[in-house]
This record gives structure tokens, C-alpha cells and sequence, in this order.
């Protein structure tokens, strides 16, 4: 028995360092068409892990009282072993086949064997396992057939190449954590992971790295499931930072997922029904330039104001009375009849006469101006008497 202790531990020192495993059995086997008696048997093994879930095992077997209760025998092998992995199990099945020699003492016949046969790896630790196997061995040369199990405990000692063969055993998922200390299996293959076998989340947003389209989101903003930050008006600005929530559908917004406002003037361009007003003018809610029309009627090649038209200068006088904000630019129009120098000159005379009024009225001068457009912008047709009459007009323009 001393011998075959010491046979293994030569063995292994042949095998590289830190890159086997070392185990101990015992079996029956059942012998057919042999003169010997069925017998037990200690089995010792070393095994070298090898690439694609291959170990190559030494194994030393030793049997006493094998015919008639005198002879021994002792046998090496040679195996060749492929394990397999089962999904998030602790068993690993596996199947050898290989050859060697055996010595008897006695009149059996010393003879080379091969052998072959089916066995299963559970798990205790990283580093023991206990394993199970059935043999069926050929002794060539008596002609004898052996059929038996074993049973026993391997010692796996790893660094390097047996850790990762340990690892296709003992860590399913092959993330580098073995399946005792997972709490997260079947992560996906090549997925980084942290010491609990879960994918890295660098940015703590509830997206593993491997899924995450939109890395270093900031902490606490609420994603999507592509760990990209909820932009739920859709304009291209995230939630956290959209300062314009509810922007509608298809609005161009600025970097704070407000509503451009090209003009400066308040309404926003996908309401502005009048783009590029001129800056400080006061708009209405389509921000059109706010427009005050006096109503006016002048006699024909006349720019003098009646008197029953002077009330409504006045109201415009108290709107920018109570109003200091405001700026009032006096315009005068024609309709088309007429020369258009001779148009532009009566619709001058006609706004200053306007203008005029509001000063008397205690407007000051600095928040009014005025100027004669003739025919031009008409608000109506000059086909008609009435259309001409709506075009012969005085408004005012209001600017802030």
C-alpha cells in the first residue's frame, strides 16, 4: 500500500504544478469466463486538466486475494476523460476510455488491459468533489472481462488552466463566480461581473453595462430598459433636464426642451404664424405684431380728423397712459387710386395727424412715431367702394 502512495505522488510531480487533481476510491469487480474469484480493489488517481472539459488520469489499482484467495494483482491505466456541464447543477456526468498493464502474482497471467466506462462529479467545494463510475475492463490475454464501480473523492488543485477547468464544473454560467457564491445565474456569456456573479452596472441605473446603450447616466435619473434617461415628451431632451415638459410632437426645442422662440417675441415657433417680427414688438397669441386700427374716415385728399372720430384716439391715448410699456408707431394707408407718391404723402399726412392728437392728448413724443405707407399691405379689396374705404385707414403699431 506504501508502494502505491508513493507511485502517485512520483506520478504527480511529472504532472505541471497547481494543474491536477488527486483522488482515492475503491471498487468490485465482477469477473466472467476466468478462473479468478471476483474481487475489491484501491484505486488512486491523478488527473491533469486539459483544454475542451478533457482530464488526463493516471490511476493505480491494488487487489489482494484474487484467486483462491492468495494471488494479488496490481494495475496501472491510463484514462482519457471528457466531462460535461450541467445547468445550474452541482453534478458534472462524465465517460473515459484508456489502456495500461497488470501484474499478478501467481499462475495468472500478467497481460495489458483496456478499459472504458460512464461516471458522475458532485460538488462539495470548489476544490472536492465525490465520484461515482462503472467500468467495464478487457484483459486481453487470460481472455477475461471485467465489469465493476467504483466509488471515491478527488482533491482538484488549481491555478491557471485547472481553475478554468474547475470552473466549467462548478460555474455554470462560466462568469468567472462559482455557482455556490451566484446570485445572479445565467448571465449571459462574456458579460463582466461583479464578486456576486451579477453584471457590472457602472452607473447604478438598474441597466447592466452589457445592456446599457447610454453609459454614465446621472444618479437617480429615471431610464428606459436601454438604460437611457426617459425623454417622454420625445423632443430630444431628457426628462432631467427638459425644463418644457409635454413639448408637443415634432416642436423644435433648445437644449433645455424648451420651444424655439426664433424671433424673441414670446410664442414659440410651431405656434408663430408671423416669424421674424421685429424685436420688442408686443404680439398677440400668433405672434403677429399687435395692431390697434382707429377707424378713421378722411374726406377724399383730405388728412384732416373729424370730430366724431376724436373719442377714438382717445381711447388709444388711455391704453398707453395705463400702459407705459408700450411704443405706438402711427401708420398711415390709402386705397390704390392715385399715384402711389401721391398715395404715400397723403397717408403721411394723414398718420401725423394721428400722431398729432395723441401728443395733445399727453402722449409723449419718444413712444410714438409715424409713417405713410400709401396703398400698400390692403386689408381688403380695392375692386369695391366699401374694400377702398377699409384700405383708407389709420393704425397703430405697438412695441414694447
Amino acid at each position: 500500500m506504501k508502494k502505491l502512495l508513493l507511485s502517485a505522488g512520483l506520478v504527480a510531480s511529472l504532472f505541471a504544478a497547481n494543474q491536477y487533481e488527486i483522488g482515492i476510491g475503491a471498487g468490485k469487480h465482477n469477473v466472467t469466463n476466468s478462473p479468478i474469484d471476483n474481487y475489491n480493489f484501491l484505486n488512486v488517481r491523478v488527473g491533469k486538466y486539459l483544454p475542451k472539459n478533457h482530464i488526463l488520469r493516471l490511476e493505480f489499482e491494488k487487489s489482494e486475494k484474487i484467486l483462491k484467495n492468495t494471488e494479488s494483482l496490481t494495475r496501472v491505466l491510463l484514462n482519457v476523460e471528457h466531462y460535461f456541464t450541467l445547468k445550474d447543477s452541482k453534478l458534472s456526468p462524465y465517460a473515459f476510455v484508456g489502456a495500461g498493464y497488470q501484474w499478478v502474482s501467481g499462475a495468472y497471467r500478467n497481460d495489458a488491459v483496456a478499459d472504458l466506462g460512464l461516471g458522475t462529479k458532485y460538488s462539495f467545494k470548489s476544490n472536492l468533489n465525490a465520484f461515482v463510475e462503472l467500468r467495464g475492463l478487457r484483459d486481453f490475454d487470460n481472455n477475461d472481462n471485467h465489469f465493476g464501480a467504483i466509488i471515491g473523492v478527488n482533491y482538484l488543485f488549481g491555478d491557471s488552466d485547472v481553475k478554468e477547468a474547475v470552473k466549467q464544473v462548478l460555474d455554470n454560467d462560466q462568469d468567472g463566480v462559482s455557482n455556490d457564491m451566484d446570485k445572479c445565474p445565467n448571465t449571459p456569456a462574456g458579460v463582466k461581473v461583479d464578486s456576486n456573479g451579477c453584471a457590472l452596472d457602472t452607473d447604478k441605473d438598474g441597466v447592466a453595462d452589457y445592456k446599457d446603450k447610454c453609459a454614465n447616466t446621472p444618479a437617480g435619473v429615471k431610464v428606459d430598459s436601454n438604460g437611457c434617461a426617459l425623454d417622454t415628451d420625445k423632443d430630444g431632451v431628457a426628462d432631467y433636464k427638459d425644463k418644457c415638459a409635454n413639448t408637443p410632437a415634432g416642436a423644435k426645442v433648445d437644449s433645455n426642451g424648451c420651444a424655439l422662440d426664433t424671433d424673441k417675441d414670446g410664442v414659440a415657433d410651431y405656434k408663430d404664424k408671423c416669424a421674424n417680427t421685429p424685436a420688442g414688438a408686443a404680439v398677440d397669441a400668433n405672434g403677429c405684431t399687435l395692431t390697434y386700427n382707429f377707424h378713421i374716415t378722411f374726406d377724399n385728399n383730405s388728412a384732416k380728423i373729424k370730430p366724431e372720430f376724436v373719442d377714438t384716439i382717445k381711447k388709444f391715448a388711455k391704453f398707453l397712459k395705463d400702459n407705459p410699456q408700450y411704443k405706438a408707431s402711427i401708420e398711415g394707408y390709402t386705397d390704390n387710386r392715385g399715384s402711389v407718391t401721391y398715395n404715400k404723402k397723403l397717408s403721411e399726412k394723414r398718420a401725423k395727424a394721428v400722431y398729432e392728437e395723441l401728443i395733445k392728448l399727453g402722449i409723449s413724443k419718444d413712444r410714438l412715431s409715424y409713417k405713410g405707407f400709401g396703398p400698400e399691405n390692403p386689408i381688403a379689396s380695392n375692386d369695391t367702394a366699401q374694400g377702398r374705404a377699409e384700405n383708407r385707414r389709420v393704425v397703430a403699431k405697438l412695441y414694447y
